[in-house]
């Protein structure tokens, strides 16, 4: 995902099919996928057991996350400002209502409360002032007992981003965001984080790929449940509201 030069907001109008391949195709963005899901089931399980969750997806974009998750959900929402993804949303996430919209500028979903919202590849992209933006749209619609899980899948803390800084004299492995940005978006939005999972330890880029494969998926599947966030690249949140 790239990061556009006026506004992230309008990044993914007329992407589809390309980008969602990129989760099957690659190795890597496929490996950590895998993972994601593994968290996400273990999120559910620990935080939302026993619940009729009502779900929304921000962002939604394919339909990936949406997907994936609606079958637990008693209602399952997806919204996003991309006509062309929202698209290929509606074949992949078939149970789930699809919203276009800005909600950041436009009222669809008002007076709606959700248990459980989620965004995943979405902050670590956005300029400040969006991620601030969204992230007290999505605190005013979560309840007062639900979640909110995002990912920063570009962390600056991770091995690879210190790695790269190393190798290009700090040109590099600054993008994205760190946790202390991640902290004080949470802070000043009134959420206070629960739980940070983590994936993509080996510090591999999705182009230059160690090999062999079966020793770098079983290092980081054994990674992601190891205390080893601080090296991690994929770093999901589990947030709630200040109590």
């Amino acid at each position: 995902m790239s990061t556009a030069i006026e506004s992230y907001r309008s990044s993914h109008v007329g992407q589809g099919h390309d980008y969602h391949s990129r989760f099957s195709d690659n190795p890597r963005r496929s490996l950590i996928w895998s993972i994601e899901q593994q968290l996400l089931t273990q999120i559910c399980d620990r935080h939302l057991s026993g619940r009729e969750i009502e779900y929304l997806d921000f962002a939604c974009g394919t339909g990936r996350i949406l997907g994936f998750l609606e079958s637990r959900m008693k209602t399952a929402t997806g919204v996003d400002v991309s006509d062309s993804m929202l698209e290929l949303a509606s074949e992949n996430a078939q149970q789930a209502e699809l919203v276009r919209a800005d909600i950041t500028q436009e009222n669809v979903l008002t007076g709606r409360k959700f248990d459980l919202i989620t965004a995943f590849r979405f902050f670590p992209n956005a300029e400040a002032e969006l991620r601030n933006s969204v992230m007290s749209e999505l605190v005013r619609m979560v309840k007062d007992n639900g979640f909110i899980v995002f990912n920063n899948h570009r962390s600056t803390s991770s091995l690879r981003s210190r790695l790269a800084r190393i190798a290009t004299v700090g040109k590099r492995g600054n993008g994205g965001m760190s946790p202390h940005a991640v902290f004080d978006l949470v802070d000043q939005c009134g959420l206070e984080i629960v739980k940070v999972y983590h994936a993509g330890v080996v510090p591999e880029w999705e182009r230059l790929l160690i090999h062999p494969r079966a020793i770098v998926n079983g290092v980081e599947r054994l990674g992601a449940s190891l205390p080893l966030s601080w090296l991690a690249e994929d770093l999901l949140y589990v947030c709630q509201k200040k109590r």
